[in-house]
């Protein structure tokens, strides 16, 4: 950023200063990707090793179908134990990071430049990556110490950090104009991630856990790099010199001006707008994460999806949202004046239909019709994203984003608890309704998002979509934008 570079391709030219965050987000992605069925994989192995002691019993119960089917009892024993570590895991990981994000790196960034809460997360990335490998490497060890890995990753912001600094550092960077674009094609990175991620785990857990880790090690090394030697420092204009003071008092701080951004009395309805389109994000958490825990059980049990067809879908879901977000945006807002939150209600609508027919598909090609109608699904987060990044000041996009990626992870959480309780208890009379729920909590989070849009028109002079010093004071060093 800030180094203009162009290339020319098929007669049209390209500036290398435009590409700012994305590749850090598609790297930790893509090992993201990689990372959770491997190191759920890793803990099965390892909880079976402790168990039985037996390397080549642990090998048959973990890929020979008929072996374990022959083995029920101690296939339940150990994938019970894998569910409690599992489970743990993910409280030391969602925990220490929704504390991190909210009471440091966000508010960091807002005062001392958006570069440090990019990278932090990144190594606490590595530090995990480090410790899978390492637990790979030497599997006698306790299985306890699958846990270090998830504590130091969340000490370090986590996932949510990552998403709430790369989302900051675009919506710092870009104009009202075209934020929505920028945070579209930040998005599609993960959906981008998530196809490549699919056909490359397979063939990585072939190879084993120590190349896995290897391979994640290598891509969030790259990740790192790239970061330190190409991202601008980029500094809201009220941007403090970094002062000597204690972590706790510097923590206390970071909480009370958190505090205040929440209370800070805003013009006209703004508050209650960006109240509610967190509401609607927090909404579309709780149905994907609730869809990403059942949708294997699903399609397996009532359509007879094989791992690898699974694969397949998901691979395709993640390319479609992918290429509605880097392709038809970019398309549609060059091309027209429609705003964010039409486009918002569009999406919605996509996501509502696919869950609708995937919930009353009888047939394996209903779930890849319903992929190619939900192939806006990405629409909605990007759209409301940059809505509230246009609401708030510069020196704000830190907490704003803190706030909402912290309040994703909680919902994320009973989203699990919520579905993973609801789905066995609707098999045996309704296998679909979870999804149907899901598509009903959509469609009313369109009536939600038509009563904003109704309200920011009706007081478009009270809600300040950015006066032109503000918009003036974000672009910064993006000649290009």
């Amino acid at each position: 950023m800030g180094k203009n570079i162009y290339i020319r391709f098929c007669g049209f030219q390209f500036d290398l200063a435009n590409i700012t965050v994305e590749p850090v987000l598609f790297l930790y992605m893509f090992a993201n990707f990689l990372y959770f069925p491997s190191y759920q994989a890793l803990i099965f192995n390892k909880v079976c090793l402790h168990s039985y002691k037996d390397s080549e019993f642990c090998e048959a119960l973990q890929h020979n179908k008929s072996f374990k089917d022959d083995h029920v009892h101690e296939d339940n024993d150990i994938t019970s134990k894998t569910s409690y570590w599992t489970l743990n895991s993910n409280i030391a990981l969602t925990t220490t990071s929704f504390f991190t994000t909210i009471l440091f790196l966000g508010p960091f960034g807002d005062k001392w430049g958006r570069k440090v809460p990019v990278m932090i997360p990144c190594f606490g990335a590595l530090f995990s990556y480090i410790s899978g490998l390492l637990n790979a490497k030497f599997m006698s060890a306790p299985v306890v110490c699958i846990i270090v890995g998830p504590i130091i990753n969340g000490l370090c912001g986590g996932f949510i950090a990552c998403l709430m600094a790369v989302y900051s550092f675009v919506g710092h960077i870009s104009s009202p104009s075209n934020k929505m674009i920028r945070v579209g094609i930040v998005e599609a990175m993960i959906f981008l991630a998530g196809s490549v991620g699919v056909f490359v785990s397979g063939p990585m857990l072939e190879k084993g856990y120590v190349a896995t880790f290897s391979l994640l090690c290598i891509s969030i090394g790259v990740a790192i790099i790239y970061a330190a030697f190409w991202l601008d420092n980029v500094q809201a204009a009220t941007s403090e010199m970094l002062e000597r003071e204690s972590c706790g008092r510097a923590m206390l701080r970071f909480l009370s001006e958190t505090l205040q951004c929440v209370r800070k009395t805003r013009r006209g309805w703004t508050l209650p707008a960006l109240i509610l389109q967190v509401l609607v994000l927090d909404m579309l958490m709780l149905c994907t994460s609730g869809d990403m825990d059942i949708s294997l059980l699903y399609l397996r049990e009532n359509l007879g999806f094989s791992q690898t067809m699974y694969g397949y879908v998901k691979g395709l879901d993640n390319f479609m949202r992918f290429s509605t977000l880097v392709f038809f945006l970019p398309f549609v807002k060059k091309l027209t004046t429609v705003k964010d939150l039409p486009l918002v209600i569009f999406g919605l609508i996509s996501y509502a239909a696919d869950y609708a027919i995937t919930g009353l598909a009888g047939t394996k090609w209903l779930i890849y019709l319903a992929v190619c109608v939900g192939m806006f699904k990405g629409v909605p987060s990007a759209g409301l994203r940059a809505t509230m990044s246009i609401m708030v000041s510069s020196e704000e996009q830190g907490r704003l984003f803190g706030l909402i990626a912290a309040s994703e992870s909680v919902v994320s959480l009973l989203a699990s608890l919520l579905f993973n309780q609801l789905y066995p208890a609707t098999l045996s009379f309704m296998p679909g309704l979870c999804y149907l729920l899901a598509s009903g909590i959509i469609a009313a989070m369109v009536f939600v998002v038509v009563f904003i849009h109704y309200k920011m028109r009706a007081g478009s002079e009270e809600i300040p979509y950015m006066n032109f010093e503000e918009e003036t004071n974000q672009v910064v060093n993006d000649p290009a934008w």
